[in-house]
């Protein structure tokens, strides 16, 4: 497999986004080889045609977001049936957000997020997909901290050792964030768009489409909007960037864990760091989650040099299925249709979703 050749002004202009989200065009001719500012406009085109660049997308804090606890959940959900039938089940859950499925070479697997208000009523309804033979099996890891989104050093080795997994190191702060500001229903209505990037995140657009939903909204009110959810932390501008365009990288999941939370936390910091790799990592439960897009080539041995590390004690690693669309997995932002404003609290109805689930199958019976 050819690796995409960049220039070395190309690598320059995604390395620096990928570190400074917040640059404006102006400061990239400045720090770049670019002369002007539509080279560079021309140049985003171009690298999100390749599948190089997506965003910006905001991240949310969901600390801040309720007064009630809201975490994310990645469930791996195994089936004997076609993956079509158990998207066709899940999407009955609302807070559905990503699905997409995972290579093996018996059984069906879906790599699952789910927002989640109730990790035990989450927990009951995939129960009831297993009893009804819908699903085979299920592992639901919960996140415990906040997502780094680490961006490529397009400079760096395409193939990096793990020779520095357990190196000392300054772990940053993951924590998840405290509710401390009161979200409008202009703020909630917002933040869905921000947090997928609607058509650049640009405010207009978010106008337009919500002014088709009957939606009152001045271009005012969403911007500060947008500026309140910035400086109170509930959302963090970034870029993804992957380190070759999408048909020509690999994409992982890989969960690991140790005896030590802290030495976990250090291997997510110290893994691949600073090299041409794509990377988000977070702790779920008590194992470390790294998703990762790479040069085919880093995964060759992957498994085995994580074997001889021996204060990893757990590994597991899930492929994204090769798919010539991406756009095809099932992805949606974070649905907040729920969220209470007079309490300031999220909580998803979680009976109605068992109610359609049983009329489903009841109906395919």
């Amino acid at each position: 497999m050819q690796k995409v050749q960049l220039s070395e002004s190309e690598k320059d202009l995604l390395t620096v986004l990928g570190k400074s989200p917040d640059i404006s065009l102006k400061e990239l001719v400045n720090r770049t080889k670019y002369k002007r500012v539509s080279s560079i406009v021309r140049k985003f085109e171009e690298f999100r045609e390749e599948g190089i660049l997506y965003g910006p997308i905001y991240d949310i804090d969901f600390g801040k977001l309720c007064k009630n606890p809201l975490r994310m959940l990645c469930c791996i959900v195994e089936s004997s049936q076609a993956s079509e039938t158990v998207i066709s089940f899940l999407r009955l859950i609302e807070p559905l957000v990503t699905v997409y499925p995972v290579l093996s070479p018996r059984k069906e697997f879906l790599n699952v997020l789910f927002l989640s208000s109730d990790t035990a009523e989450m927990r009951s309804l995939l129960q009831v997909l297993k009893d009804s033979n819908i699903i085979t099996d299920y592992i639901i890891h919960v996140q415990c901290y906040r997502m780094v989104i680490d961006n490529p050093n397009f400079f760096g080795d395409t193939n990096p050792s793990l020779d520095h997994l357990l190196d000392p190191c300054s772990i940053p702060d993951l924590s998840f964030g405290n509710h401390d500001t009161n979200w409008t229903e202009c703020d909630i209505n917002v933040l869905p768009y921000l947090r997928r990037g609607y058509k650049g995140g640009k405010l207009i657009e978010i106008l337009k489409a919500e002014r088709k939903l009957n939606k009152t909204w001045t271009y005012h009110q969403i911007k500060y909007s947008r500026e309140k959810m910035l400086k109170n932390g509930l959302i963090e501008k970034k870029y993804c960037l992957f380190p070759f365009s999408l048909d020509q990288c690999v994409d992982f999941n890989l969960f690991l864990k140790t005896e030590d939370e802290n030495l976990t936390q250090r291997i997510l910091y110290n893994f691949a760091r600073g090299e041409r790799v794509s990377r988000e990592y977070t702790l779920f439960d008590d194992w470390g989650y790294i998703g990762f897009g790479s040069h085919p080539q880093f995964l060759t041995g992957l498994m085995s040099k994580l074997d001889k590390i021996e204060e990893i004690t757990g590994r597991e690693i899930y492929q994204l299925r090769s798919i010539p669309d991406r756009k095809s997995i099932f992805n949606q932002p974070p649905v907040l249709n729920y969220f209470d404003f007079d309490k300031q609290t999220l909580e998803y109805p979680y009976r109605v979703y068992r109610e359609k689930i049983r009329e489903k199958i009841e109906n395919e019976d």
